[in-house]
């Protein structure tokens, strides 16, 4: 959208703008738009294109999750056919911009007492992934990310490792699962209070995406021991027994199942849209795919190297 016609969107919704800000552009093709009024108050407009989507969802889990107790998003107005909700205006103190040495094992912990939350509460009317759904998100890694974008051969490794997931996967507890938990959409809002956001796409879920989602950072290497360390924290802390081992498993392959979604999607956003504006966080979500992957699985070797050094050529040509 144009600055111009937020502008005009603000004043359709009786909220006069003394100044329009963009804040972000999603994977998704939402856009926000931070609104700022004469009297110095504050509002978020997310626009969708309705030919791409709606806001449903989210507005029905943002209900969800107020009568659950859970901290999201306030919907203050919503036009469907203009594609646009007015959301409140939380800030912006996501987990991205404020983590620190210092402050890291807190957040983590907090953002993990907050999934258990989410996980174990009851939410209305949500969808289940499908098999098919999940098998397909994985297959975006071989067929464009490899093929297409890399153009690189497929390699029989890669359809095992799907294979071997999506079995896993469904051995695995399944719960509410946001499928994009991670620090960009945990925020600490006005009265510092962890608060989860964009999650127009939960359904129920592998227990592990999530976990991973967290925990196998797209931004920090992942270090294996410090992730056990957290998960033997969420063991203790979630209802259901699940064991340390356990719950690295469930994370284990939550995140093969993520790294190799979100790698084929972001190829497909850049083929597609032009969108590169994650491109240069491919290299690292690779790197920590490879490392979770178990020692013995042959699709360890192609990716360290064949698709990794590849990846980090095409990546700086770009």
């Amino acid at each position: 959208m144009k600055e111009e016609e937020v502008i005009n969107l603000s004043k359709k919704f009786n909220f006069n703008p003394l100044e329009v800000i963009p804040l972000k552009r999603e994977a998704s093709g939402r856009e926000y738009w931070r609104i700022i009024n004469d009297a110095k108050e504050t509002i978020i407009l997310c626009y969708l294109d309705p030919n791409e989507g709606d806001h449903e969802n989210f507005i029905n889990i943002s209900n969800e999750l107020k009568r659950n107790h859970i901290s999201g998003v306030d919907i203050i107005h919503h036009d469907k056919q203009a594609g646009v909700t007015i959301q409140e205006d939380l800030g912006d103190k996501d987990l991205i911009s404020i983590f620190t040495d210092d402050n890291k094992k807190e957040l983590l912990e907090s953002s993990l007492n907050l999934l258990i939350e989410l996980q174990e509460s009851e939410i209305k009317n949500l969808e289940e992934f499908s098999k098919e759904d999940l098998i397909n998100q994985m297959s975006l890694f071989d067929k464009v990310f490899c093929q297409k974008f890399l153009n690189l051969a497929s390699d029989k490794s890669i359809n095992d490792l799907i294979s071997i997931t999506i079995d896993k996967l469904y051995q695995h507890p399944w719960v509410n699962c946001h499928f994009d938990f991670e620090r960009r959409n945990l925020v600490l809002d006005k009265n510092n209070h962890l608060t989860v956001i964009d999650y127009q796409d939960m359904k129920k879920g592998p227990i592990g995406i999530d976990m991973a989602g967290i925990l196998v950072d797209h931004y920090f290497e992942a270090d294996i021991s410090n992730i056990k360390s957290f998960l033997n924290f969420f063991s203790t802390n979630v209802k259901s027994e699940y064991s340390s081992d356990a719950c690295f498993e469930f994370t284990r392959w939550g995140c093969i199942q993520r790294n190799l979604r979100i790698l084929g999607t972001l190829s497909d956003l850049y083929l597609k849209k032009d969108r590169s504006f994650r491109l240069k966080d491919m290299p690292l979500i690779l790197k920590n795919l490879i490392k979770m992957i178990p020692e013995e699985h042959s699709s360890k070797l192609f990716l360290e190297q064949e698709v990794q050094p590849l990846l980090s050529k095409t990546v700086e040509q770009l």
